[in-house]
Formats: structure tokens, sequence, C-alpha cells
């Protein structure tokens, strides 16, 4: 007993064709004319109409997940892509965040070191100041005045180095002798009368203070006018 076709089995057939009962092939307008009947008489059935719809229901079924599919795995890379974003910039935030730091670092241990080159430049202007009170006071023979005018000449030009490697780096003197006092970069280690100046004037410095435009690196020690 021949098992009854499907619609869609009777469809398939239809579409892609099925041999003809006498295996000639038929003329092209009678083909065509019985391929049209064969449509009609096929939709004209309830059932197949039924499974029509079925078969409609399914692909649309199929359709819809593949597009709830499609829009989540786009929803899901949208997020991936987003988080990729928000990491690479926290990354670039702590890069930079080093970066300064390691400046920071950099710049504080120059600091450290120039501001130890501070006695040096001390003991130089103390001996350049010594040597030329004594130039100017004692009675030296002429080959040992010049020599001693040689060697506080070398002291200059060595003090004068020395200060150019601080300014290289904006450190300079801290202004006292005439300036009024300031404690945030000058220390009071003595008061004095002095009708010449008005009160709270810098009279004289005993150890001069050094900073950079942001910071004091040594206190200025001054003579303060005082009040009469």
């Amino acid at each position: 007993m021949s098992r009854k076709k499907t619609f869609t089995e009777k469809l398939n057939a239809f579409i892609f064709g099925a041999p003809h009962p006498n295996g000639n092939k038929p003329s092209s307008a009678r083909h065509l004319e019985e391929k049209v009947d064969e449509l009609l008489t096929l939709l004209k059935s309830q059932p197949a109409l039924d499974e029509l719809v079925t078969q409609v229901r399914k692909l649309a079924k199929t359709q819809f997940k593949t597009n709830t599919l499609q829009e989540s795995q786009v929803t899901q890379q949208q997020e991936t892509i987003a988080s990729l974003q928000k990491s690479l910039e926290q990354l670039e935030k702590q890069q930079l965040e080093m970066g300064r730091q390691h400046q920071q670092a950099v710049e504080a241990a120059q600091v450290d070191l120039l501001s130890s080159l501070l006695p040096v430049l001390d003991s130089l202007d103390a001996a350049f100041d010594t040597g030329r009170r004594q130039v100017l006071k004692l009675q030296l023979d002429p080959p040992v005045r010049r020599a001693v005018i040689a060697w506080l000449d070398g002291v200059r030009l060595a003090r004068l180095r020395l200060m150019g490697v601080l300014e290289a780096h904006q450190i300079t003197p801290i202004p006292a002798v005439g300036q009024s006092f300031d404690p945030n970069c000058h220390v009071a280690v003595a008061v004095k009368s002095d009708h010449s100046a008005p009160a709270g004037t810098i009279i004289a410095e005993d150890r001069r203070g050094y900073a950079t435009s942001t910071k004091v690196l040594r206190f200025a020690e001054v003579v303060v006018a005082r009040p009469e």
C-alpha cells in the first residue's frame, strides 16, 4: 500500500519536478498548463492549507529565534567593546598617574641632590668673602697678593658654575637684605635697632636661603630691624 504524500512532498515535487508518466518530455505550453493546474489543486485542499500555515509559522519562529540570537550577540559584542574601552581608559589613567609619580620622584631626587650642594656653596661664599677682606686689610708682597687674587678668582668661578647648575634647575637665592621679613621664607636669628630701616625690615643675612618656584629648600637666616 503506497504512503500518501504530504503537502511538503507534493510542493517539493511541484517545484523541483517529477518524472513524466510516459517518460517523454512534455511540450512547454502543455507542461506549463499542467503545472498551474497542479498548483491550484494543491492549494485548494484544506489539509494543504493547514500544512502551509504550519510551515509558515515554523519558519516565522525559526526566523524570530535567529533574529533574537543575532540581537543578543550584537548586544553582547557592544557590552564587550564598552568594557574594553573602559579598561583601556583606566589603563591610560594609570599610566599617566605612574608617569606623573615617576616625574615627581625624579624631580624630588634632583632637588635633594642639589640641596646637598648648598653647604658647598656656603663654603665658597665664606672663602671668597674672607679672602677678599684679607687682601684689602693686609699688606702683602706683590707676588703673594697676585697669588691670593688668582685663588679668589678660582673660587669665584667655581661659585658661578655651581650657581649656574642650581639656576638651571630653577633654584635661586631668597631675597633678604632690604626686604620685609616674611616668615614663609625667612627665619629671624636676631633683632637690632636700626634708625635707617623701618621695623620688620631685614638688615643683615647670616645664612642665605634658597628656593624653587614652588618650594623653600632652606630658609634664609636674617637679622631684622626692631621698632624703637
